[in-house]
């Protein structure tokens, strides 16, 4: 999807070995491309993005990236006016999972690693907040927590507010005693030097702040019980259990008027929508977001300043609703200019009226652009995935599928490039989760491999998935091998009543809970799947909910949720189950999966083997559960292509 209005393209010659390296402008020129997309590489699909998570520093000098170097993801800082450029690579065994610039000269960047710790049975994913002085290149820890006798959980750090009016510092969360209560530290960003703001409280792992960066707002879990307590104007800290209006609504955020807050609730719809609150009566003073079929994602806030500036909601796409009048025109005016994408407004860059944009749609991962309001110009940027046409990528079409309840599940259809969905050889491809998640239209990379391998892929949003309202959701509580099982069950038999499968070559295919329905696919529907396979999946219900309710802090609560109501656990438990696979499987689990003990996959496969079943076991070296470096996502796909091709490939 490349625009007329194309001005230049930003590239980087690296040196290796080196930090500091040359920059070539040049007029971005056709590349040499695949002629089908059976063509493209593997390789291709299972690279980080070349060009993502991009910003623009305050003062319009600089723009940073993630980047692919070395099958890892670094960030690149270069100067627009192509004068330099800076590798940054993460820590040691760690990834880059955010970063944001703090001023003109600090960056703050999050990392993310998985520990085995001996204060715990069991690994642990922790993050890391580090700030880059880019005058002196030096990095400081922003900053380490005691170590405690009693340590109780695993380390992470969570900046809840920028201080947009002091740039030399920000409001850095930490657990201090890593014992379960967070606390709040004004940090310098460029010292780490810190002085708290807010002590722990019992219970409260999360502090937010008002537009005042008044600490305001805190939740969390005390043993099962999840609670919120909350500041009123009058300075007293309440329990919202104990507030008639907080039976109703959840906070979102903080409005710019006086005793009112962003509150999301019930719509007539029966959807989630997000309003103004009046807290001196309770009641809503104005209605921002509603939509009659789905939710409100979140509350948007702009980074620089945490103040809302709208509402994120889901339709096929992921869309943001503005409050402000002003990027309400100006999203209107690029959506007329490139009416046949999502577009995105990712920042303002104020001192130069820029504003920085990612167009995307169901066939392109994204372009980035510049939007310069006083030139009237929309110039193009880069490609998030320049080594990947959008034009022999699939499309994906929404589609609604009637279950044996007389209910219908939205679900989205990935159809390979140039053919009709009619008796294809099919994946069906249920999510992770399960409960609050869903599935788009939106790019994806391991759904168009398979679709560049003339599969048909098909993702259900299954009852219990999140964005169609909490009714939805709800249904599909305690209902693991249950309703939620039947929903995917019965979208599979809906594309072969409709035509769109070869009934002799489906496989179910997922990753985490994704992976937990594959297995149970194969174990309650002996006829329907020619094969399963799972990628750090729930293998052993019994084993995950007794290391949840003792290693995380509110596991007691969401395990309740996990399960079948009425049938013991380890009915519902592919492992238990294992005598009652009637496919081949496919098992791959990454040793570094803090989520999902890879030995669940292991386990599962030793199980099968020596029931005299058709079991395959790949085990992935890094990446952790969400498959995040390029050699996990390269052994996932590789390993899965070669699977399919021998059980319902041609």
């Amino acid at each position: 999807m490349k625009q007329a209005t194309v001005v230049r393209f930003l590239a980087i010659k690296l040196l290796f070995g080196l930090q500091f390296v040359g920059v070539l402008f040049f007029a971005p020129t056709a590349l040499a491309q695949p002629q089908r997309p059976s063509d493209i590489p593997v390789e291709a699909f299972a690279a980080l993005p070349g060009f993502s998570n991009a910003a623009i520093s305050p003062d319009g000098k600089h723009i940073s990236y993630f980047v692919e170097l070395d099958g890892q993801r670094e960030v690149l800082i270069q100067a627009l006016d192509g004068s330099s450029a800076f590798r940054v690579p993460p820590p040691k065994e760690a990834n880059f999972s955010a970063y944001r610039w703090a001023n003109n000269d600090v960056i703050l960047f999050q990392s993310s690693m998985t520990l085995q710790r001996r204060v715990f049975r069991v690994k642990t994913q922790e993050t890391r907040w580090f700030s880059l002085d880019l005058n002196i290149k030096e990095f400081t820890w922003l900053r380490k927590p005691k170590r405690h006798a009693r340590e109780s959980v695993s380390q992470t750090e969570r900046i809840i507010d920028m201080l947009p009016d002091d740039p030399e510092h920000i409001l850095l969360e930490l657990d201090m005693n890593l014992d379960g209560k967070a606390e709040v530290y004004q940090t310098n960003v460029k010292s780490g030097r810190r002085a708290i703001r807010k002590g722990a409280s019992r219970g409260i792992q999360n502090w937010y702040t008002d537009n005042q960066s008044e600490v305001r707002l805190g939740n969390g879990y005390e043993g099962s019980k999840f609670i919120t307590k909350f500041k009123g104007s009058d300075g007293k800290w309440v329990d919202l259990k104990k507030v008639d209006w907080a039976k109703k609504f959840t906070i979102e955020g903080f409005s710019n008027k006086p005793n009112t807050l962003y509150v999301s609730g019930y719509s007539p719809y029966g959807t989630e929508g997000l309003y103004e609150l009046d807290i001196n009566t309770g009641k809503i003073a104005d209605t921002i977001f509603v939509h009659g079929t789905v939710d409100l994602d979140y509350a948007f806030e702009n980074t620089t300043t945490g103040r809302i500036e709208g509402a994120v909601y889901t339709d096929d796409f992921t869309r943001i609703k503005y409050v402000d009048k002003v990027k309400k025109r100006i999203q209107a005016g690029i959506d007329k200019a490139m009416p046949n994408s999502v577009n995105t407004i990712l920042s303002h860059v104020e001192a130069l009226d820029w504003y920085f944009v990612l167009v995307e749609s169901d066939r392109n991962s994204g372009d980035y652009f510049i939007y310069d309001r006083p030139k009237g110009q929309l110039n193009y940027v880069n490609s998030i995935r320049r080594n990947i046409d959008p034009e022999l990528m699939a499309s994906v079409q929404s589609v609604d599928i009637p279950t044996r309840d007389e209910k219908e599940i939205p679900g989205y259809m990935i159809i390979p490039h140039g053919k009709e969905a009619k008796s294809l050889p099919t994946i069906v491809m249920p999510h992770g989760g399960p409960f609050g998640v869903r599935d788009s239209a939106e790019w994806d990379f391991w759904a168009q491999f398979y679709a560049s391998r003339g599969y048909l892929v098909l993702k259900p949003n299954f009852r219990g998935s999140g964005g169609y309202g909490p009714a939805f959701k709800v249904a599909g509580y305690n209902q693991w091998g249950g309703l939620m099982q039947d929903d995917v069950t019965d979208a599979t038999k809906w594309l072969i009543e409709n035509g769109h499968s070869d009934p002799d070559r489906i496989c179910i295919v997922g990753s985490s809970y994704g992976g937990y329905a594959a297995l149970m696919g194969v174990i309650k529907e002996p006829s329907l799947y020619k094969c399963a396979i799972s990628v750090n999946g729930v293998a052993n219900l019994v084993r995950l909910k007794s290391g949840d309710k003792s290693n995380a802090i509110g596991g007691r609560s969401w395990t309740k949720r996990m399960g079948l109501t009425g049938v013991d656990d380890k009915q519902v438990s592919p492992y238990h189950r294992a005598a009652d696979v009637s496919a081949p499987v496919l098992l791959m689990s990454s040793v570094d999966d803090a989520r999902v003990p890879w030995k669940m996959s292991r386990d599962m496969h030793k199980r099968l083997k020596k029931l005299k079943k058709d079991s395959t076991f790949v085990k992935i070296e890094d990446g952790t559960h969400h498959m995040v470096t390029a050699q996990s996502r390269l052994t996932m796909l590789k390993a899965t292509e070669k699977f399919l091709a021998k059980h319902i490939g041609d």
